[in-house]
């Protein structure tokens, strides 16, 4: 669908639009591995080439959906035995080049070996700003930065267990956050860049220049007045990627493993079941991964997370290392 669509949609549905383009990450584990001059070798009698070039953002009467499906429905999904070159020319002119690329890039990270993009002329800073592609781009930022304003500051779980991005402060009202319509809100200091510190009171966060330190104290005020059994909130990297505080009322998850360097730290993430209780899931990506296909990290990850109980378990939650 026209992009312009599908943010429509997702604001509708309170969804993140990040998750088209996360879904799609640059192909950088691709490409720099393939030469200015790539071979294709046919070794199969059957094998078949189709090559399309100057797409230009699918510029005609086409859409970018009847352009794609036209050519798979013609000549079937990339395989072995089909190959697809397309030669260069991606962007410009036309008002969905960020869908094409999308569309493409995706192509390339699930079909390596038989998908080829070419460079074309258009696939340069100083052509992209004189033909449109750098004014769609910023054009369809601003309309990202509007879907961000929909997005919900908090999640709250069986009205248990409140979900946050940084944390909370002395005056933060979860009553109030249930008022407000969510795009007439600016920043929440508070739940956006506030860190728990083990001293009680709160105070200004002189580091990250907004939000605060809170303590166990400004926790414990907090889940007594909303009766809550305890709080999930992200923003800092952990070395295990996780760690509680605050009387094991303060959980932090940090999912990006070696968020410095390789080796630096864990990545976690918690599961909650039905008695709330957290299981916790920690990995750590190895330099090998990163020169994996889009396939094999896939097959990758599902031996890598296939269930594996560990018998340590904590007073709060269990977890398990993979």
């Amino acid at each position: 669908k026209a992009f312009s669509h599908v943010m429509i949609k997702v604001k509708k549905r309170l969804l993140s639009c990040s998750q088209a383009f996360t879904s799609c990450p640059f192909p950088s584990g691709t490409l720099p591995y393939q030469g200015l001059l790539y071979k294709v070798t046919w070794d199969r009698s059957e094998t078949m080439c189709s090559c399309r070039g100057e797409v230009y953002g699918d510029h005609g009467e086409a859409s970018l959906v009847t352009s794609a499906c036209s050519l798979l429905l013609q000549n079937g999904l990339p395989s072995p035995s089909k190959s697809y070159v397309f030669n260069g020319d991606f962007v410009d002119r036309g008002k969905q080049s960020l869908e094409i690329l999308i569309v493409l890039f995706t192509f390339l990270l699930i079909y390596p070996k038989e998908v080829h993009l070419n460079r074309g002329n258009h696939e340069d800073h100083m052509v992209n700003l004189r033909y449109g592609f750098t004014k769609e781009v910023m054009q369809k930022y601003k309309m990202i930065q509007n879907v961000f304003c929909w997005l919900p500051l908090a999640t709250l779980i069986d009205q248990k267990v409140l979900i946050i991005h940084g944390g909370i402060s002395d005056t933060t009202d979860l009553d109030m956050l249930e008022k407000i319509q969510r795009n007439k809100v600016g920043w929440m200091w508070d739940i956006l860049w506030s860190d728990p510190i083990p001293q009680e009171g709160c105070r200004v966060n002189t580091v990250r220049g907004g939000g605060c330190y809170f303590g166990p104290d400004v926790t414990g005020k907090i889940l007594e007045k909303h009766n809550l059994q305890f709080l999930i909130r992200s923003h800092e990297c952990k070395q295990e990627g996780y760690e509680f505080c605050h009387n094991r009322k303060v959980l932090t998850i940090f999912s990006a493993s070696n968020y410095y360097e390789i080796g630096s730290n864990r990545g976690a993430y918690v599961k909650l079941g039905p008695d709330l209780i957290p299981h916790f899931v920690q990995y750590q990506a190895n330099k090998t991964a990163h020169t994996l296909t889009m396939t094999q990290r896939q097959g990758f990850l599902v031996a890598l997370c296939s269930p594996r109980q560990n018998s340590e378990r904590e007073n709060f939650g269990s977890f398990e290392k993979v």
